[in-house]
């Protein structure tokens, strides 16, 4: 028995002697023993099928075997089973989910899911089965023909005329009865067969078309050709290109489906997970602090360095007020970016005699901006100015350019003139607290550096001796490297470079992107030297010509972990996340939800003792790197939404801005820590994503549902006895999860408008403050804390000592 799920596309299906035509979301049942034929208009309709065993449902003591089902959502008949229809359809929607993540126990789910499917066919679409109804499979002849045709269809010479003699018809005859049984002519279904089995061919080898049409039975190539167009709607070669390409890109290798946007109108289906998980652990976790136990020092490297994505951005007024915001509420110290000879804010120019000049004024009003708000600027120093540009290459919307200077001495001239003139401007003392970190991911060529290798270390070293010899005290270092494609020679060859020619760097910097190389992929990745430079699409660009997929729930550490060792030659221990993100994708729809807030927590507390500072990417989704469409949450990178509101990782970071300076205690999925006479508990409970979404398809992802990349949990209940806290306390307690201090969640619930006007700001504005409650206490020895956890939810408790 067979159910059929449209998920694009009309289909046409024949059982017996009636035709049905579906719609994109129509299910369909086929019974046991019941011959059909599907047909699709257009040709590359996709369908869902649900293959289910009578002898396997028997072995759970269910009985279908002879039993006849009417299933047949497009009969307007049935418009009162309506929420039947849906139910089915939820349910075969999460078979396929369950199949394709394979999380824990998913066979049991499936196997339940299954019985509540076979229970809906019994109660609604039973039907009673006629002694005297046509059955397709009593006519033996019609299968005989079949699989006769289906045996023998690579063979040139069969025909009509040859099948009719063989069973001892009349051709005619023959030719009339078979279009009344199957629906299409006999010479229709010999060359659906032929087709369908050349595509292997056509995909598997290196054939000519030619060859493929003649060992396939068909009369020459324009005969093939005619059927494939008519069929499948494009040419031989076309097909071979397509599936070809899809073939080196399934990253994900499931089963043999391609189709993100199949799956993703299937996973609609899913429905939205509505409010607070009801179901609570009923053993609580329980972990005893002893406040007079050893303490460590706590550093706060997690607001060292913050993050946007464009220098000209902080000449908008819109921008500053985010900045100074932030800087009210967790101030940091330091603020990168791209861009600082970007051509927006003209600073090099050249004459139409070819001599240079330089304008620093709206760098001037920029670096003003910065120090204005309380924080210093962290100078990354790139891209190229396009008049100085050896070559056209650029990357991002708003074009930096990524090739050597035509020109070694105008480059230099440029970095003398730009240093010369920031230190006459803030003083050198000024200058010299500043960071200047050079380029950014030099060694993912073709993307960040169209030069070559050597061009890049010479490069390099001409910049850095040139800003030296200006003042040897500036804080000269780079080059934000990432491992996208696992090319740490590249920074083997810099250091032997950099120790040759007496380079030594004042601080190290890279990115980390909760990414990793998927051991199990089955294509070739392409070189990273022939990748081509795309403004808009560098982040599929990356995706498709590498095995990258999202890595497990320690990725991000071990990778840092793996980074700083492969630099334990390094003089210098000053290293610096000038990025981290859980994904590199600025289209990432989880960037908006809860789920950053845990994983921001999780990240920086298993890793902020380990470098100077981590730089999350990035503060704001006032973002330009990529042309696209900005609705509200359209799963940024920002702690706030373009216009200023918050997400739940603005709270992970001000949650995390209120720890103290010493840890009394740290474990899996909390802090305590102590400033003063005051203690800080931040708690959190991190889920990791499954693996559909790791493999970057996000048909999961919707915009008003994005719960379903995730194992639905029960609540976590922790429980805390703090030892030796003696006197009056208020506790603070700050918490965020979907019903509180998520944004985005009560975006969905006003009906999750693409537009939205001020009142509507300034209602998420207010939602998106985290829940607060206050209590007092006076306790002379332990104090328990007990409390209850959603996914993803964080929580911070602050004991503020009473005199």
């Amino acid at each position: 028995m067979e159910i059929l799920f449209v998920l694009s596309d009309d289909v046409e299906i024949r059982v017996n002697q009636n035709s049905y035509k579906l719609r994109e979301g129509d299910v369909f049942l086929i019974n046991m023993n019941e011959l059909h034929f599907i047909s699709a208009t257009p040709k590359n309709a996709q369908i869902l099928v649900l293959q289910i065993d009578h002898e396997y449902v028997k072995g759970m003591d269910i009985q279908i075997e002879g039993k006849k089902f009417y299933l047949n959502s497009s009969d307007e008949q049935d418009n009162h089973k309506k929420h039947v229809f849906e139910d089915i359809k939820r349910t075969l929607a999460s078979m396929m989910q369950h199949v394709l993540n394979r999380m824990p126990f998913y066979s049991i789910k499936i196997k339940q899911q299954l019985l509540h499917l076979v229970a809906l066919l019994l109660e609604h679409f039973e039907v009673s089965v006629k002694t005297d109804q046509y059955n397709i499979e009593d006519d033996q002849r019609l299968l005989d023909i079949l699989k006769y045709m289906n045996d023998h269809c690579k063979d040139p010479d069969i025909s009509l005329n040859q099948v009719a003699e063989v069973f001892s018809l009349n051709p005619q005859y023959l030719s009339r009865y078979f279009k009344s049984k199957v629906g299409i002519s006999f010479k229709k279904r010999l060359d659906s067969l032929r087709l369908q089995k050349s595509l292997s061919a056509v995909i598997a080898t290196t054939k000519s078309i030619n060859e493929i049409a003649l060992e396939y039975g068909f009369p020459d190539s324009k005969a093939y050709y005619r059927v494939f167009k008519e069929v499948l709607g494009s040419t031989p070669n076309q097909y071979r290109q397509r599936e070809t390409q899809v073939l080196q890109n399934d990253l994900g290798n499931y089963l043999s489906i391609n189709s993100q946007e199949s799956l993703s109108k299937l996973f609609k289906y899913l429905g939205r997970r509505e409010g607070l998980e009801q179901i609570v652990e009923s053993n609580p976790e329980t972990t005893v602090s002893n406040l007079y136990g050893k303490s460590t020092k706590l550093n706060p490297s997690f607001r060292k360095l913050l993050t946007i994505g464009y220098a000209p951005h902080i000449l908008r007024e819109d921008f500053l007020e985010q900045l100074r915001q932030i800087q009210r509420e967790m101030p940091f110290d330091y603020l990168r970016f791209h861009g600082i000879f970007s051509d927006e804010l003209m600073i090099y120019n050249e004459k139409s005699d070819g001599t240079s000049y330089y304008n620093f004024n709206h760098m001037d009003t920029l670096l003003d901006n910065i120090l204005s708000s309380g924080i210093k600027p962290f100078i990354e120093i790139g891209f190229m100015p396009k008049e100085l540009a050896k070559s056209p290459d650029k990357i991002f919307w708003w074009e930096g350019y990524v090739s050597p200077p035509k020109e070694m001495n105008r480059w230099t001239d440029l970095i003398v003139q730009f240093m010369r003139h920031v230190i006459n401007r803030y003083g050198i003392e000024e200058v010299r607290s500043w960071y200047f970190e050079f380029w950014n991911e030099p060694e993912v060529e073709g993307f960040f550096w169209t030069g070559s290798r050597e061009e890049f270390f010479a490069f390099f070293a001409a910049t850095y001796k040139c800003i030296k010899s200006i003042d040897p005290y500036i804080k000269v270092g780079g080059f934000g490297h990432i491992d996208f494609s696992d090319r740490q020679e590249w920074h083997k060859e810099f250091q032997e470079y950099a120790w040759k020619n007496g380079i030594e760097l004042d601080f190290h910097s890279f990115h980390v992107y909760n990414t990793s190389n998927n051991q199990n992929a089955g294509h070739q990745r392409v070189s990273p030297n022939k990748w081509s430079i795309s403004t808009e699409n560098t982040i599929q660009d990356i995706i498709g010509r590498t095995s990258l997929i999202i890595g497990d729930e320690d990725n991000l550490t071990n990778k840092i972990d793996a980074i700083i060792k492969k630099q334990h030659s390094l003089k210098r221990r000053d290293f610096w996340i000038t990025e981290w993100n859980s994904n590199f994708d600025s289209k990432d729809l989880l960037h908006d939800t809860c789920y950053m807030a845990a994983f921001i927590i999780k990240s920086v507390l298993e890793n902020h003792n380990k470098v100077s500072g981590m730089g999350y990417w990035t503060s704001t989704d006032i973002f330009e790197e990529q042309k696209q469409e900005k609705h509200l949450f359209h799963g940024g990178f920002g702690l706030m939404t373009y216009n200023g509101i918050k997400k739940p990782a603005y709270h992970a970071m001000y949650f995390l801005s209120k720890l103290g300076v010493e840890i009394i205690d740290q474990g899996k999925d909390f802090i305590l820590t102590k400033k003063g006479d005051s203690y800080q508990l931040l708690l959190f409970y991190y889920v990791h994503p499954n693996l559909l979404y790791r493999s970057f398809d996000y048909s999961e992802l919707h915009l008003t549902d994005r719960d379903q990349v995730f194992e639905k949990k029960s609540a976590k209940y922790r429980k805390f006895i703090i030892q030796n806290l003696n006197g009056r306390y208020r506790v603070h307690k700050r918490f965020v999860n979907k019903k509180a201090g998520s944004s985005y969640d009560s975006w969905v619930d006003i009906g999750a408008p693409l537009h939205i006007e001020e009142e509507g700001v300034a209602y998420l504005k207010s939602r998106a403050e985290p829940g607060y409650e206050v209590t007092e206490f006076e306790t002379t020895g332990d104090y328990t804390v007990e409390c209850v956890l959603q996914q993803h939810e964080i929580q911070l408790f602050e004991f503020k000592k009473l005199y």
